[in-house]
């Protein structure tokens, strides 16, 4: 029993300083006072905290305004910005991405590539290691220390092993991703499945702060959740969690990348989109798209698309308006079995969140159960396609938090 109580100890003082953390990051400068009010902590228990933080270095002091305009302002507290830096590294099925954040999570360094679909597993995990180099070169030059980095990749990871098992719409299994990247770079390394990380970015930074109950949806190339409970991700009994672009949604549906059929990613994700409009080109449908690909709607963006439905293309407009009711009734599903306070939308389909939400609204409205939605706000992403790598800072943080020893 006495081992469980400095074990649920620990866990309690991590979570307040990880609370405390964010409140700063948020509302700074702020005194100490009011760091309680907006904390809900005791006045005791924050002095005590900031002494913590104050002793490795994290926070600083800042002038604040005076109360009610008259007489000496109290101390203000931030974080400082120049504690240390954090990586943040993102892979999918097209792109690679990065970036590198001072103590703030403000970004001081940022990088973007497209990669090849079919490019070899070889290929794109080299290339993605050059660019975590460049990033902690980066982080190296910026003062204090360089507390970690954190990749999201799109697939089941072993959280414990640190490694990515299988990715289904990249073909990679069985990658020690965690201890390649921190004996290359010798720094603390964490791995996670990316809409897990952008679940806990728009938690910690975005969307979701202050919610306690948070499902985040992801549709891009493929179509990923993630759960945050209390600011912890709900990752599941062997870390798998989260998957839930594979639920079936047809049972005699298009196969998808994983190897069933008609999962719900094969009816929302961005190929899904292209589909739909190649089906009404096939058709003999007229859109605009034709010309703004010259003819090759092999190459057919979201941001064309959605450039096209603004300016009122039919094609692109009904495309958008199935995609959103495929999105809808997943949704008002995952609503009724998961009844979270909020739903946040992102992915590269959240660009064109102004024709998707309507549509996904009316849907949950007439499919969800009364008693579960009607508290539950849809939103989108805050972060949008940064969401993972803001989720990439915020696991450095709370590592950082959990183990502030190791860093005096």
């Amino acid at each position: 029993m006495e081992k469980t109580s400095r074990i649920d100890h620990s866990a309690m003082r991590a979570r307040n300083l990880e609370v405390v953390l964010r409140a700063l990051g948020s509302h700074a400068p702020v005194s100490r006072t009011e760091l309680a009010r907006i904390t809900g902590l005791n006045k005791a228990t924050v002095t005590s905290l900031i002494k913590e933080l104050d002793r490795v270095h994290f926070i600083c002091e800042q002038e604040t305004k005076p109360i009610d305009g008259v007489g000496r302002p109290p101390t203000g507290l931030a974080l400082h910005p120049d504690a240390g830096s954090i990586i943040a590294l993102e892979t999918g099925v097209d792109f690679i991405s990065a970036i590198v954040t001072d103590f703030t999570a403000k970004p001081f360094w940022r990088y973007s590539e497209t990669t090849p679909p079919l490019a070899r597993q070889e290929a794109v995990l080299s290339r993605a290691y050059e660019i975590a180099d460049e990033a902690f070169a980066s982080a190296q030059s910026h003062p204090g220390r360089v507390f970690g980095i954190a990749w999201g990749v799109p697939g089941l990871v072993d959280l414990a092993g640190g490694k990515l098992l299988y990715a289904p719409n990249l073909g990679w299994s069985d990658i020690p991703i965690r201890d390649l990247l921190g004996s290359r770079l010798g720094i603390h390394a964490y791995v996670d499945n990316e809409a897990n990380m952008a679940a806990l970015g728009e938690a910690y930074f975005g969307a979701a702060r202050n919610i306690d109950y948070v499902l985040y949806v992801s549709a891009g190339v493929g179509l990923g959740g993630g759960i945050v409970m209390n600011g912890n991700i709900l990752s599941g009994a062997d870390g798998f969690a989260g998957e839930i672009g594979h639920m079936t949604m047809d049972r005699d549906g298009a196969l998808c990348g994983c190897g069933n059929r008609g999962c719900w990613e094969t009816l929302v994700s961005q190929w899904a989109l292209f589909r739909r409009i190649r089906q009404a080109v096939e058709a003999g449908k007229q859109t605009s798209l034709e010309a703004a690909t010259e003819g090759n709607l092999d190459r057919l963006t979201i941001p064309l698309i959605v450039n096209a439905a603004t300016e009122g293309d039919d094609v692109s407009l009904a495309a958008l308006h199935e995609t959103g009711q495929w999105l809808g009734i997943g949704i008002a599903n995952l609503i009724n079995a998961l009844n979270p306070q909020r739903v946040v939308f992102g992915g590269i389909l959240s660009l064109a969140h102004q024709f998707l939400l309507p549509v996904i609204h009316e849907v949950v409205e007439n499919r969800a159960w009364t008693w579960s939605s009607k508290n539950c706000e849809i939103v989108v992403a805050d972060y949008g396609t940064d969401a993972c790598l803001m989720g990439g800072v915020a696991t450095v943080y709370r590592e950082v938090l959990s183990e502030l020893r190791n860093w005096t």
